[in-house]
């Protein structure tokens, strides 16, 4: 799986302006033990978790230090930006708990100032923070936070969710989601078994005809709509060494969560919670650039890798 390459510094900043928030109260430095060891198994977002833990950003003063966590939204050559969120069961009742993230704060590390700032209220005016500088002098985190291509911010607003275009996807390395039914047996081979649309009464329909004679085609836990001559994706397990190619990219069943992040770090830092244990997550995904498709993709993650993709469309 790609990673992210991206170059930045720390550098050590005095602190600018002042405050009465009770977040402003925060010294410039933790305790020791506090700080994450220097060894070659720390990864770029444990560090700079630990140095966003150690600032006195808002959300600590208003959520509390424990229940706040960081991870790295975006990423660019001049700078980083941290979603800082809360997860909140928002089940109905208490045998089927749905865990969903919710932002409260954006920070934002900038590389030629190395000024940890703020942005939450006013990006426009943001308050300078603080942060542990022993945590930068530990670790080279330029070295610890690149990989191989730059996250880009997707617009302007932080809210906007990641994209997956159908365009940008081979199914197997070979196919479009669109196909024909001999592409289809040349590379999943004889479907297990065939369903008429009929008589599986779905809300809605991709080809949207029906036509008596359409079809579902079932493959390895996959499930393909079909049209006349025509077939197209509707949801897809990796599962039997299935796969897709998403812009040279592999996703198959030994993809992880943490993989994804490199690709959707909106979407992933936004995942909800499928069961009360903690195993399935759902990541979404828009299907176009202009935000005007009604509908949306979800994959699925089991016990962290990646379990199945499905086009889904409000009825």
């Amino acid at each position: 799986m790609s990673r992210i390459v991206v170059f930045f510094a720390l550098v050590l900043f005095s602190c600018q302006g002042k405050s009465t928030n009770k977040a402003q109260q925060k010294t410039d430095t933790v305790d020791a033990k506090n700080i994450v060891p220097k060894n070659n198994t720390v990864s770029c977002e444990q560090v700079v978790k630990q140095l966003v833990k150690s600032s006195n950003a808002v959300a600590f003063s208003q959520f509390g230090d424990t229940l706040v966590q960081a991870a790295v939204a975006y990423r660019d050559p001049e700078k980083l930006t941290i979603k800082l969120y809360v997860i909140n069961d928002i089940s109905e009742t208490p045998s089927e708990k749905r865990l969903v993230e919710r932002a409260v704060g954006w920070l934002e590390f900038h590389q030629k100032t190395g000024q940890l700032l703020d942005i939450t209220n006013d990006p426009d005016n943001p308050l300078i923070l603080r942060y542990d500088k022993r945590i930068a002098k530990e670790h080279d985190l330029s070295s610890l936070c690149c990989s191989t291509a730059a996250i880009s911010k997707p617009g302007s607003g932080y809210a906007l969710r990641d994209v997956m275009l159908d365009k940008d996807i081979k199914f197997n390395g070979k196919l479009d989601r669109f196909f024909t039914r001999s592409d289809f047996e040349k590379v999943f081979g004889r479907p297990d078994s065939i369903q008429l649309l009929k008589d599986e009464v779905p809300c809605i329909t991709i080809f949207n005809t029906e036509a008596p004679d359409d079809k579902y085609l079932y493959k390895s836990g996959s499930r393909f709509e079909t049209s006349g001559d025509s077939v197209a994706v509707e949801e897809f397990w990796f599962l039997n060494g299935n796969f897709i190619n998403y812009n040279g990219i592999r996703i198959d069943a030994n993809t992880t969560i943490e993989d994804m992040q490199q690709l959707f770090p909106t979407a992933v830092s936004e995942r909800q919670g499928m069961d009360k244990v903690g195993k399935l997550w759902v990541i979404r995904l828009r299907e176009d650039n202009e935000g005007i498709v009604d509908g949306h993709i979800r994959m699925y993650f089991k016990d962290g890798k990646a379990q199945s993709i499905h086009w889904w469309s409000p009825c």
